[in-house]
């Protein structure tokens, strides 16, 4: 049993507000050969995450939703998505959109970290009709920034530098909606996750300036995603792994990423 826990999870703080790993109950877990003799592959994607994945039942349509159908094709098996909203709990063989973290690997007894298939990392992005020449200190000290409540982002710029920022900072239920407001010129930038940014700008990405800002005092500022199956589904893993690793060696994961208009970048081994 999967439980989703997207914007509240403690277990990781870099990504907390954004997404968490879904926490794991033993049994119902099914290792490779069960889900070949079923001939589907039960695969939990996140509810109302785009670019990875929105939507309901038949319509859900995202990134990992199509990175669920390849592997799923690979298996030779079909695939059937569990679409996860907060509180709830489904059975499903994998889990997508993972944070790839050590740590929380080894804090899960129920769960197999596995795959790592994309780095994401917190961008700063403006507007550079609002503002101008300013550097992006200045852009953020003099104008407003959206960002997610209660993200990381969210965190960072409400404290960083003596709180000077805190004033300009303007929460938004989601980064959509920041990226949005931004759009009609409410505020002058915004600050989150390079692949959610790029989602919501869509072809009017290259209207905006990104920047990498310094972020002293802030723990990391990327992390790799990845997948997760149960515990007792090693086989289903190891079969999993090299055809992830096959789609990022022959470009078809940046084939899939640039359909969605998002920039892929590989995960940093560590």
């Amino acid at each position: 049993m999967w439980t989703s826990k997207r914007g509240a999870s403690p277990l990781v703080c870099l990504v907390a507000g954004l997404l968490g790993l879904a926490t794991v109950a033993p049994a119902s877990a099914r290792p490779l050969d069960q889900v070949t003799e079923s001939g589907t592959l039960r695969v939990a994607v996140y509810a109302d995450y785009p670019p990875f994945s929105s939507g309901k039942g038949d319509a859900v349509q995202g990134l990992d939703v199509d990175l669920g159908a390849a592997i799923a094709k690979k298996l030779g098996v079909k695939v059937e998505y569990m679409v996860l909203t907060a509180g709830e709990s489904v059975d499903a063989d994998l889990m997508m959109h993972v944070p790839y973290d050590h740590t929380l690997g080894e804090r899960n007894d129920n769960a197999v970290l596995v795959a790592p298939y994309y780095q994401e990392q917190v961008v700063e992005v403006t507007d550079p009709e609002q503002t101008s020449g300013d550097d992006l200190i200045s852009a953020f000290a003099d104008h407003k920034v959206g960002v997610e409540l209660a993200t990381l982002s969210d965190g960072y710029l409400v404290s960083a530098y003596g709180g000077s920022l805190r004033e300009n900072v303007v929460h938004f239920p989601s980064l959509t909606e920041a990226v949005a407001a931004m759009r009609r010129h409410e505020v002058a930038g915004v600050m989150g996750p390079l692949s959610e940014v790029e989602g919501a700008l869509g072809k009017k990405r290259g209207d905006y300036r990104f920047h990498h800002m310094p972020t002293p005092g802030l723990h990391r500022d990327a992390w790799p995603l990845g997948m997760a199956v149960k515990v007792n589904s090693h086989d289903l893993a190891n079969r999993i792994e090299p055809i992830v690793e096959a789609m990022i060696k022959d470009g078809s994961m940046t084939k899939l990423f640039a359909r969605y208009g998002l920039t892929y970048v590989p995960v940093i081994r560590e």
